[in-house]
């Protein structure tokens, strides 16, 4: 199955809007979970839009129908230290466990090191949540720590492990 990457539009908030009040896939997360109103997540996608310098938010579609299946971003772009924090949802549960985040973490990778000329790509990830640990692996990220019991979610506290890959890391 292809996938691209293009740029969020304004419209789009209402595919990310379900999405995040999808607990099924906020649970994946390793964010807090919050219930976001559709005026509030269009706000937010309209100031995203107009942030993509800082804040690259990415839809993820398919080659065959472009149907928007999920996001990658890149915040908090450091250009200085040449460094960036990654996410990935894939919002359409259709679409689980099918290669798609392999694919769009590659492109975003790939944008990432030889568009946006970054050295480091790092992320948290849900200590329990195997299969994405996995695929970072997978993909030459290395485990650099854990953020014990950082983030309170379900009733429960969680572990947060910290990944990254370097540019001479990537593609080895």
């Amino acid at each position: 199955m292809e996938i691209y990457l293009r740029a969020l539009c304004a419209e789009d908030y209402k595919l990310t809007y379900l999405w995040r009040n999808d607990r099924e896939i906020t649970d994946l997360l390793g964010g807090n979970t919050y219930f976001v109103s559709e005026e509030r997540e269009k706000k937010w996608v309209e100031n995203s839009i107009l942030s993509d310098c800082i804040n690259l938010h990415l839809i993820i579609c398919l080659q065959t129908n472009n149907q928007p299946i999920g996001m990658v971003n890149l915040a908090n772009i450091d250009y200085l230290n040449r460094k960036t924090a990654f996410s990935i949802q894939i919002g359409a549960k259709d679409y689980h466990g099918k290669g798609i985040g392999k694919q769009a973490t590659q492109l975003a990778l790939e944008h990432a090191f030889y568009q946006l000329n970054l050295n480091k790509i790092y992320l948290t990830v849900l200590k329990d949540n195997e299969r994405a640990i996995k695929l970072y692996k997978s993909m030459n990220f290395s485990a650099d720590g854990t953020l014990r019991e950082e983030l309170y979610k379900n009733g429960k506290f969680h572990s947060l492990i910290i990944m990254s890959i370097l540019r001479s890391e990537f593609n080895v």
